[in-house]
């Protein structure tokens, strides 16, 4: 090899290396105070809008798992709502107060629901959950967010909808 092309293999290895270092010293997770970590782990946590892409997403499973009679699955989906919701008052601690309301109010019919294996019963759970919705969209300034009281699919696989 000759000398021009050993010289420049060895200032560009030189260079990354360089950068690796310098990288490494930005690296928060082990270099930065407990203050900056924390810092940097609650500008990850999920924003609302975050959050609510997959509670929409979870509401048009939940509608089509009761359609279609797969209770055990529409109850998952009511469950991941719940745990969702929670998150969101953990992550976006403004909205806490209305998430609880939503929680209280509507959620609590869907038990029955599950019990009874009814769509009619199922029916006005989700009706009322829809209804919660909107109390809190609306009580947050996003009233123009209206989810659909009958969503028109689903993408979860599992409840294999035609698209």
């Amino acid at each position: 090899m000759n000398n021009w092309l050993q010289l420049t293999l060895f200032v560009a290895a030189l260079a990354l290396s360089g950068t690796a270092i310098a990288d490494k010293d930005k690296d928060w997770q082990k270099r930065g105070s407990t203050a900056d970590k924390v810092e940097q782990i609650i500008k990850t946590l999920p924003s609302t809008a975050h959050v609510m892409i997959e509670v929409g997403e979870r509401y048009q499973n939940l509608y089509w798992a009761g359609k279609l009679g797969q209770w055990e699955f529409a109850e998952y989906q009511a469950e991941e709502i719940v745990k969702l919701i929670e998150l969101l008052q953990i992550s976006a601690p403004k909205r806490a107060a209305t998430s609880q309301v939503f929680l209280e109010h509507a959620m609590v019919e869907f038990d029955d629901a599950f019990e009874k294996k009814d769509w009619n019963t199922f029916l006005h759970a989700f009706r009322t959950m829809r209804a919660q919705c909107m109390v809190c969209h609306n009580d947050n300034d996003h009233g123009f967010i209206v989810p659909p009281e009958h969503p028109v699919t689903a993408d979860s696989v599992i409840l294999n909808l035609p698209r």
